[in-house]
């Protein structure tokens, strides 16, 4: 009996010994943080933003403005660098468009000083491509036009971060990314628009008014030709004083017309150069912006290249232990015949 009783007890540790080895680890659990179709870009001069609070109270913004990508933490809906949260040790491990990892991602990873498992914050980053800004609760990464193009072909984004002991998963949908590019479009159109010169018509000059045919008893003083607001004096021929008179009449106002004149004219030309100087600054400015865009374009260019090379080079490691990576998929063309496409990778 005794025996029988020893053995009832050992079988129930060793089962309970199974449940909780079979059990969750509620450490490994991650905070998951989503941004739906209902939370919508918010635009800004060339900038778009979206922004979701996550059930840990913090405020998660992801901001575009056509040359980069920046994930904001904050304590409150306002995404400025005064509500940032701070931190001291600032991880991000992945970020994937429709599940697959971002090819400017791994080539941070690739190229960070001491280790590529995870970006991590007060490492530097070769060209300044990735910047882990864990002080100031951001992390920011340029864009490549092949970038640009998944972000407007994809569904969502996702960030793999760990701001503190926790992982959190920050998730938003983007498959109405192609309305900010729509709007950085019209913005620009608009810009150019309004900086160009406006054509003023051309003022016709007053037509003076004929004279009335001279009485055969009374003279008249006019007014010289273009000043026809002053009135024609008439006067008894034979009546030298006021001859005189009529004359010095017409001659005090077409002086007084005269000199408003002048003044007129100053003040206008005075505005027709300021308006010249404002538009040539406008032009200047304008030029200048789409000078940035063309360097930035051929940084991008030159990035892009150098992304393929690296990430090729990552490839033909694993092709020569006869391995396949899904980050490799997409340069399968450069890889030896006995490595093959793998579908499970789209």
């Amino acid at each position: 009996m005794s025996l029988l009783r020893v053995f009832i007890c050992l079988a129930i540790l060793i089962t309970g010994s199974q449940v909780t080895a079979k059990s969750p680890n509620p450490f490994d659990k991650a905070i998951m943080v989503t941004a739906g179709h209902d939370v919508t870009w918010q635009f800004g001069e060339q900038t778009a933003t979206k922004s979701v609070k996550g059930a840990d109270d913090t405020w998660y913004h992801l901001f575009y403005d056509g040359l980069s990508l920046r994930l904001r933490l904050t304590g409150s809906r306002q995404d400025s660098q005064y509500a940032a949260r701070q931190f001291e040790a600032f991880e991000v491990f992945d970020v994937k468009i429709d599940g697959k990892r971002l090819d400017v991602f791994q080539w941070c990873l690739n190229n960070q000083e001491k280790h590529n498992r995870f970006l991590q914050q007060g490492l530097s980053v070769k060209k300044g491509v990735c910047q882990n800004l864990g002080e100031q609760g951001s992390f920011v990464m340029r864009l490549t036009k092949e970038t640009i193009d998944a972000l407007d072909e994809g569904n969502t984004i996702e960030y793999e971060l760990k701001p503190f002991r926790t992982r959190v998963l920050v998730k938003f949908s983007i498959d109405d990314f192609d309305k900010v590019n729509n709007e950085f479009k019209k913005q620009y159109e608009a810009k150019l628009a309004a900086s160009r010169p406006k054509v003023e018509p051309t003022p016709i000059a007053p037509v003076a008014t004929a004279a009335a045919p001279k009485p055969k008893s009374k003279c008249k003083i006019g007014p010289p030709k273009g000043f026809s607001e002053v009135k024609t004096i008439s006067y008894d021929c034979d009546d030298e004083a006021a001859k005189a008179s009529a004359r010095s009449s017409v001659d005090s106002e077409v002086n007084k017309i005269r000199e408003q004149r002048n003044k007129a004219d100053a003040e206008a030309e005075r505005k027709r150069k300021q308006a010249e100087a404002a538009r040539l600054a406008k032009e200047e400015a304008l030029r200048k912006e789409q000078e940035a865009l063309a360097a930035s374009a051929a940084t991008q260019v030159e990035l892009s290249t150098d992304i393929a090379t690296k990430m090729i080079a990552v490839c033909e490691k694993n092709w020569a232990e006869g391995e396949h990576r899904c980050y490799c998929e997409k340069y399968i063309k450069y890889a030896p015949a006995n490595i093959k496409a793998d579908s499970s990778c789209k």
